[in-house]
């Protein structure tokens, strides 16, 4: 199976991870807390400057752009994608 399959299937709302009895507005917060999070890990490895990690960057930054607004899944793509070429 392709990463970008797999990735299709993984939600965008903490559903899996909150009760469902869990109120919107934790919920929002858990997203926003969620993205920034990625947005500042992404921009810490786009900030590398080891040219032995250019093609893991390259990678990331076509991930951020196939997922405008959505770091968070950006940024597990980026993992998937890691993984597959790592044989994990």
């Amino acid at each position: 199976m392709s990463a970008e399959r797999m990735f299709q299937s993984v939600p965008s709302d903490p559903d899996p991870w909150m009760s469902s009895d869990t109120p919107q507005e934790v919920r929002q917060f858990a997203i926003e807390s969620l993205r920034w999070q990625a947005q500042e890990i992404i921009d810490e490895l786009l900030g590398g400057q080891d040219p032995s990690e250019e093609l893991a960057r390259a990678r990331l930054r076509r991930c951020v752009a196939r997922n405008p607004g959505q770091p968070e899944r950006a940024l597990l793509e980026q993992l998937m994608i890691n993984r597959d070429h790592s044989g994990l």
